[in-house]
C-alpha cells in the first residue's frame, strides 16, 4: 500500500508548477514534509484524500502525526515535491497509535475554499469548510453519530451532496444522503 501511495505521489510531483500560499496558521516549517515521506507519517490503514485547486496544484487531506505524537487532520498544497503550508483542520487529536480518521473526502468549494468530510472512529461523520485564503475552518458539523463504511462528497456551484453508508449493529449498511444548496452552511436529508 505504501509503495502504491509513493507511486501515486510521484506522478503528482511531475505536475507541479505554481507557488503555494502560506498564511498565519501554517504549521512550523519543520512540519513541511516531502511527498515521499508522507507515507511514513500515515498509518497503513489510513487514507489520503486529494483534489486540485484552481491552479491545478494538488491539495491533500490526511491524518498527520505531529512531532509531539498528536494525530489530527491537516491539509496542504504540494509544491516541487514538498507539502507546504500544512494547515490543521481538527484539534481534538489523539496520541494513541492507529488510524483515527479512516474515511476522508475533499472537494473544492467554488473560489472560496474547500469542503471537507471525515469519519472519526466511534464518533461519527463530520463536515467542515476550509477557507482557501485565510485558512480558517468552520466548526465541524456532525452529520451522524454512527460509523460508516463509505463517504462520497460532491460539489457543483453552491450545491453540495454528501452520501454515506451507515453501519448497523446487525452488520447491514443503510445509505444516507444529505444535501446543501448554500455551499454547506445548512444541510437537509434527501
Amino acid at each position: 500500500m505504501k509503495q502504491q501511495l509513493i507511486g501515486i505521489l510521484g506522478v503528482l510531483i511531475s505536475c507541479l508548477a505554481a507557488a503555494a500560499e502560506v498564511g498565519p496558521d501554517a504549521a512550523p516549517h519543520e512540519e513541511d514534509v516531502q511527498l515521499r515521506q508522507l507515507s511514513e507519517r500515515i498509518p497503513s490503514n489510513c487514507r489520503v484524500a486529494g483534489a486540485r485547486d484552481a491552479n491545478g496544484q494538488p491539495v491533500f487531506f490526511w491524518q498527520h502525526t505531529f512531532k509531539d505524537g498528536t494525530r489530527d487532520l491537516v491539509m496542504a498544497t504540494s509544491l516541487e515535491g514538498h507539502l507546504q503550508g500544512i494547515r490543521r483542520v481538527t484539534y481534538g487529536g489523539s496520541q494513541n497509535l492507529g488510524c483515527h480518521f479512516p474515511l476522508l473526502a475533499i472537494v473544492p468549494g467554488g473560489s472560496w475554499g474547500w469542503h471537507l468530510v471525515w469519519m472519526r472512529m466511534n464518533k461519527g461523520v463530520f463536515y467542515a469548510r476550509m477557507d482557501g485564503s485565510a485558512w480558517v475552518s468552520s466548526p465541524p458539523k456532525r452529520m451522524t453519530n454512527a460509523d460508516v463504511s463509505l463517504i462520497e462528497l460532491n460539489a457543483v456551484n453552491n450545491q453540495v451532496s454528501l452520501n454515506w453508508l451507515e453501519i448497523r449493529t446487525d452488520g447491514t449498511s443503510v445509505p444516507y444522503r444529505m444535501f446543501s444548496d448554500d455551499d454547506g452552511r445548512t444541510w437537509n436529508p434527501r
